[in-house]
């Protein structure tokens, strides 16, 4: 267990190393990481152009969660998911109809927020 958390770490350390921030495309990939005093939680959102069709993407989304209880830690649990959205480029929001998700994008500082959540791009 240790060594998938250290090579989670790893992994996302040497991808935000390789990304040169020059684009401004929303396509890419997103990462999130949360410690808090109930686990631990590696988020991440990839955002792809699926077709030629106007405004529309796919983000396949990746997240693993450590719980922790009584200082106890639990197995990872992992979630999958694949969500279709539209971009509204006037708004600069990306929206899910089948679960009502709403990412707002914000392109000067290359993040996506879900909620009260910010995602970084690390990758093209």
């Amino acid at each position: 267990m240790k060594y998938m958390i250290i090579f989670n770490f790893l992994f996302l350390f040497l991808s935000a190393c390789s990304y040169t921030g020059t684009k401004s495309s929303l396509t890419g990939t997103y990462v999130s990481y949360h410690e808090h005093e109930f686990g631990k939680t590696n988020d991440t959102l990839t955002v792809v152009k699926p077709n030629s069709g106007e405004g529309i993407y796919q983000i396949e989304r990746h997240a693993g969660t450590v719980r922790t209880e009584d200082g106890k830690k639990f197995p990872k649990k992992v979630t999958t998911e694949t969500w279709t959205v539209e971009y509204d480029p006037v708004k600069q929001t990306l929206f899910e109809l089948k679960e009502g998700r709403t990412l707002i994008w914000n392109s000067g500082t290359q993040t996506l927020r879900w909620g009260n959540t910010d995602f970084r791009k690390i990758a093209k």
